[in-house]
């Protein structure tokens, strides 16, 4: 089949089927997304005014059929010059700079442009009527490694800075993320112990702090010890709960692995690397930040990565990925040069709200 002819129709080949694309789409030899309903992974991404997207680290917040996008804003440099951006979208494309959601200088000195904000993560408490927010605060050199927590009334801030905390006493708080259970219970998930070990803790009623009293295998919990895993991204699917990570090599891209579970503080175990295909043992070329349900497909999720260029940490690119999880627990992720959003109505029928 000729290749050339179907994209001149409109059509992008992926390994499941062939998914329908608007005619006339141009991606500039792969650099830079233009206004399309496709993604490509690695591309320059721009928003709706034209400039490249800053929100490395980052996670989505789904909240009354928006999505907000959180993230570093690396465009004056690695330290937290700039603060958390947000970005939001009604379709994963097409992305509106809405504000810096924690402006660097509404901080501490000492996290702002002297230090250092990483992985920024927001979910909504309903009996507080807040958005949270939390991330990895830190001293050049990594010397600190606490959390850092922030409340706001709108999804796009602005966010009020609270405090810092180390969940664990002892243990430093790193790579994060957070997630929200289906009975409301939230936990953080972070890389500690220098990056040892993975850990899963529960917050409070308010989300802003750990819940108390704190006990081992009820409220908190030594998920991954001593496997140097970072980057942790958690989902849940029929049953199961699963968490991506990498290994700890700096900048440098490395295999991912794959854990699962029956409860979020475990046990776990791993099941390996989910990614295949060429470049698969270093992910991609990508390190994990968060895991994204897809609406109304029921096992359908987005896997996104950061492509870190420590030479430019601006222009490091976003990998984002489709996969399903079958009914059996298993899951690949495959490498697409480009896809459409519209490949999940091939995968699942869409779910009625």
């Amino acid at each position: 089949m000729n290749n050339n002819f179907l994209s001149g129709l409109g059509i992008v080949l992926l390994c499941e089927s062939a998914v329908a694309v608007p005619a006339g789409t141009t991606i500039d030899g792969g650099n830079t997304i233009h206004k399309t309903d496709v993604i490509t992974p690695g591309a320059k991404w721009k928003d709706l005014e034209g400039k490249e997207i800053q929100a490395h680290g980052g996670g989505i917040l789904h909240y009354k059929g928006v999505y907000y996008w959180y993230g570093e804003d690396k465009a004056d440099g690695y330290l937290n010059y700039i603060g958390v951006s947000c970005y939001s979208s009604k379709d994963l494309v097409h992305w509106d700079h809405v504000s810096t959601a924690l402006p660097s200088q509404s901080m501490p000195a000492e996290y702002g442009a002297k230090g250092i904000l990483e992985r920024p993560k927001v979910i909504f408490n309903s009996k507080t009527d807040k958005f949270v927010m939390w991330m990895h605060l830190d001293h050049p050199g990594y010397s600190h490694s606490v959390a850092g927590v922030a409340i706001s009334d709108s999804p796009q801030g602005p966010f009020k800075y609270l405090g810092e905390l180390s969940p664990i006493q002892g243990s430093t708080y790193r790579d994060m993320n957070l997630y929200k259970d289906r009975n409301g219970a939230a936990y953080a998930i972070f890389s500690g112990d220098n990056n040892a070990s993975l850990y899963a803790v529960e917050l409070n009623a308010d989300y802003t702090n750990v819940k108390t009293p704190m006990i081992e295998g009820t409220t908190w919990a030594q998920i991954v010890p001593n496997e140097s895993r970072e980057a942790p991204a958690p989902f849940y699917y029929n049953g199961h709960y699963y968490l991506l990570s990498s290994g700890t090599s700096g900048w440098a891209p490395n295999a991912a692995e794959c854990y699962e579970a029956p409860h979020i503080l475990g046990p776990w175990h791993s099941i390996g690397n989910p990614f295949v295909g060429k470049e698969s043992n270093t992910t991609f070329n990508s390190q994990s930040t968060f895991v994204l349900p897809v609406a109304k497909h029921p096992g359908c999720f987005i896997y996104m990565g950061d492509r870190w260029n420590p030479g430019n940490l601006a222009d490091s690119r976003y990998i984002w990925l489709p996969f399903k999880v079958h009914k059996d627990g298993t899951f690949h992720i495959h490498w697409r040069d480009s896809w459409s959003l519209s490949l999940f109505n091939h995968w699942t029928s869409p779910v009625k709200e």
